[in-house]
């Protein structure tokens, strides 16, 4: 698993499937697994990756959303149709928290510089094992930007 990795700075939408799938973000600098997610909804891994980790424009305005781990982006804020707004995607938002970036194009930028993916797909069929292999693949390898997902 994680044979080929796509440079976040160099790759297209085209070569990100739309089936369901696992994927993971490792470093460029020391090729560290930072992060396991899955895709297992409409779109795959298509729209997980380049529509919400990829996209800057991917921003949660709801307060009910914001947190105090989100001080950094509250205090820097970026506005949206003059409302505050956050990275939405989980990867996104503990990236940012951790190096203390901006929502959007910072974060986004940040990590196209610095991270590559890697996905495996799924036959649609599968998709209880793509959920049970992401928590398995979590608990046994412990990347540090599942936090949230770890702390459960």
């Amino acid at each position: 698993m994680w044979n080929d990795k796509y440079d976040a700075k160099s790759i297209t939408r085209d070569d990100i499937p739309k089936e369901i799938g696992l994927y993971a973000w490792f470093s460029k600098f020391n090729g560290e697994l930072v992060y396991i997610g899955k895709a297992t909804g409409k779109g795959g891994l298509r729209r997980r990756i380049w529509s919400q980790h990829l996209n800057a424009k991917y921003l949660e305005s709801r307060t009910l959303k914001f947190s105090a781990k989100d001080n950094y982006q509250l205090c820097n804020p970026v506005l949206v149709n003059n409302k505050i707004v956050i990275d939405k995607s989980a990867f996104r938002k503990n990236v940012a928290r951790y190096y203390s970036l901006k929502a959007g194009i910072e974060s986004v930028e940040f990590i196209k510089e610095h991270f590559m993916i890697a996905f495996e797909s799924f036959e649609v069929s599968d998709k209880l094992k793509v959920v049970d292999l992401e928590k398995q693949l979590i608990q046994d390898l412990k990347p540090k930007f599942n936090i949230s997902l770890l702390s459960n």
